[in-house]
């Protein structure tokens, strides 16, 4: 019996984490499908987000050539910063905590994450930053457990 009732509890387990798991592909793919869609047909030099093994990547530039890693648990979700050029996310703490390959060249660690999304409006922009503050919070909520 106790064999029963701890399988079932692990298999409730595993059905919740996927179930989280989906929902925030889900909001990988909606925050990817906006950004498209409010680009002004230039793409918005290919700004793109992927998130999996607890962090989130940021692409920029044609065919994504730089790809800047940032570990989700040390993104300050409270502090993303709307600029000119795009949308800045900040660590809770300061430090180089995040990873930028640029092309060819070697990584290198650095102090922030950035996506170039130049051509969007500043409406726009603000309801970005809203949706990525939810999806960086459900992230780091679905890490801790």
């Amino acid at each position: 019996m106790y064999k029963k009732a701890l399988i079932a509890i692990v298999l409730t387990i595993t059905f919740v984490k996927t179930i989280k798991a989906q929902e925030l592909q889900t909001q990988v793919e909606t925050i990817n499908a906006f950004i498209e869609e409010h680009s002004d047909d230039n793409r918005n030099y290919y700004a793109k987000i992927n998130a999996t093994q607890g962090n989130v990547y940021f692409y920029n530039e044609i065919q994504h050539a730089m790809q800047l890693t940032f570990p989700v648990q040390k993104i300050d979700a409270d502090n993303i910063k709307i600029t000119k050029k795009g949308l800045t996310f900040y660590p809770k703490e300061k430090g180089l905590v995040v990873k930028k390959q640029f092309s060819s060249f070697a990584p290198k660690d650095i102090g922030t994450a950035w996506l170039n999304i130049i051509k969007m409006s500043k409406k726009d922009k603000t309801e970005l930053q809203s949706m990525m503050k939810k999806f960086i919070i459900d992230y780091q909520t679905a890490m801790k457990y």
